[in-house]
């Protein structure tokens, strides 16, 4: 008998050192957006349920308003100063998800949204993805269809982005038109994360505003943008015509 309970102490210990270790996914975002492609790769630190995600920073860039995947990348998205970087924070002791990013080339809004809204559908469907067995999910969230595959794990389930609610890892992502996608490339153990698992100081200062509020601001600068679209103005050389193109936005509410 206590044989019994020593082996069933030390399976419960083991079973919370490995919930506890922290980790590094790399994933990697593709996004289409009307012909225009952004591949930018990311790092999501995660230990015991909770994580942030942010986007690789090239080192060799000064704080100005660029940042890119690495440093042989000549893909750069401006996004305004790097110590205010996009970022997203999950937590699964109640406070949900909190993230920050910018409407265009505006400045960055810290936003609070709720956590693994996701109702998936988990079909029998499998494939080999670097070398791990994964499972189809599909799930449709504030207007788009997204597919999801991901490895099952009773002690670790994450995502990137906002993507949550599997029981395990998500290793690919995308929606059904392929303009965002997401690919896990790495997993990595360590002992130590280079950031720690909070809102960065930057945003110390900020206001948080809900997602709703976040997504009519976007919609209501879309709206602007486009005002004058089509309108022609006349020079000593000619005419043109004006058209402003806006990228789809990801949450269409």
């Amino acid at each position: 008998m206590k044989k019994i309970i020593v082996i069933t102490i030390f399976f419960c210990l083991s079973k919370a050192v490995i919930a506890q270790k922290k980790i590094i996914f790399h994933y990697r975002n593709i996004e289409n957006l009307n012909g225009r492609i952004s591949d930018v790769k990311l790092e999501q630190y995660f230990c015991n349920g909770k994580s942030l995600e942010m986007p690789v920073v090239n080192k060799s860039l000064k704080n100005d308003s660029s940042y890119a995947d690495d440093e042989m990348n000549s893909k750069k998205i401006i996004v305004g100063d790097l110590e205010r970087m996009p970022f997203i924070l999950k937590s699964n002791d109640g406070t949900g998800l909190i993230y920050a990013e910018n409407i265009w080339l505006k400045s960055m809004f810290l936003v609070f949204d709720t956590l693994n809204n996701f109702n998936w559908e988990i079909s029998n469907e499998k494939k080999k993805i670097n070398n791990e067995i994964c499972t189809k999910a599909e799930t449709d969230f504030r207007g788009r269809r997204y597919i999801a595959w991901f490895k099952k794990d009773n002690l670790t389930k994450v995502g990137p982005w906002k993507f949550g609610g599997l029981p395990g890892i998500i290793f690919q992502v995308s929606d059904n038109e392929n303009i965002y996608s997401y690919t896990l490339e790495n997993i990595e153990y360590v002992d130590q994360f280079p950031a720690e698992l909070k809102v960065p100081n930057a945003y110390a200062n900020d206001e948080k505003i809900s997602h709703s509020i976040f997504i009519s601001k976007w919609k209501a600068n879309k709206r602007d943008l486009e005002k004058d679209n089509n309108v022609l103005t006349y020079t000593l050389t000619g005419s043109t015509n004006i058209k402003n193109i806006v990228a789809p936005i990801k949450e269409l509410y």
